[in-house]
């Protein structure tokens, strides 16, 4: 029973993660930033967006900027502590 829990909270990280990157992508100043810091292209955000480690180097870059991470939790109704708690879960995976 530990990795179906273990998997509904990867997939519930992931979500969040993939929602992370689509409100990145809606200001070009936040998603150049993360492609510069990255060092990824536009293309590779498209092939690794399954990836959970790439999924969980989304998440670095939101925790890393507070009002960031603060805009995006008000807009998708989340708490701060809801997003690295997913950042954890994320960073962790081979993949």
């Amino acid at each position: 029973m530990t990795s179906n829990n273990q998997s509904l909270s990867t997939k519930s990280a992931a979500f969040i993660a993939i929602r992370s990157l689509a409100y990145i992508s809606q200001y070009p100043e936040e998603i150049t930033k993360f492609m510069a810091i990255s060092g990824i292209s536009a293309p590779d955000i498209l092939r690794l967006k399954e990836n959970l480690k790439f999924l969980g180097g989304v998440l670095d870059f939101m925790t890393a900027d507070e009002s960031l991470l603060l805009a995006f939790c008000s807009e998708e109704q989340l708490s701060p502590e809801a997003v690295e708690a997913s950042r954890l879960t994320l960073v962790g995976h081979d993949q």
